[in-house]
């Protein structure tokens, strides 16, 4: 079976490399984006399958990059991550982080949203 690929979008390096190595740590394949931009850049419907976005980015912002997103594939399950009360509509069926968060609470977010157990 193929690696999931997780899409991994935050504008703070560090953020990303986090975010990277929980999806990595759960064997799945972390692709990263700085941007809203490089994120819609990266994204194709038939090799993502999981969105990891901060909301507040330059540029698109991570409630556009995931309405973009959803609008070409319905059924991508979406976490939205933000250290600050953002205003936006939240797409339906997604989990809302707020940062700081701890890794074990991210990897039990990507856990939920791809439907994987303790033991995936």
């Amino acid at each position: 079976m193929a690696k999931g690929r997780v899409l991994c979008v935050d504008d703070e390096p560090f953020i990303r490399m986090v975010m990277a190595d929980c999806v990595d740590g759960l064997g799945l394949e972390p692709v990263e984006a700085a941007s809203g931009e490089e994120a819609l850049d990266a994204f194709s419907p038939s090799a993502i399958d999981l969105l990891i976005t901060d909301i507040r980015l330059g540029g698109i912002s991570g409630w556009e990059v995931a309405e973009l997103a959803r609008a070409l594939k319905p059924d991508l399950p979406v976490i939205y991550i933000s250290g600050f009360p953002s205003t936006g509509k939240r797409l339906p069926d997604t989990i809302y982080l707020p940062k700081p968060f701890r890794p074990h609470e991210l990897e039990s977010a990507v856990r939920d949203s791809l439907g994987m157990s303790e033991a995936d």
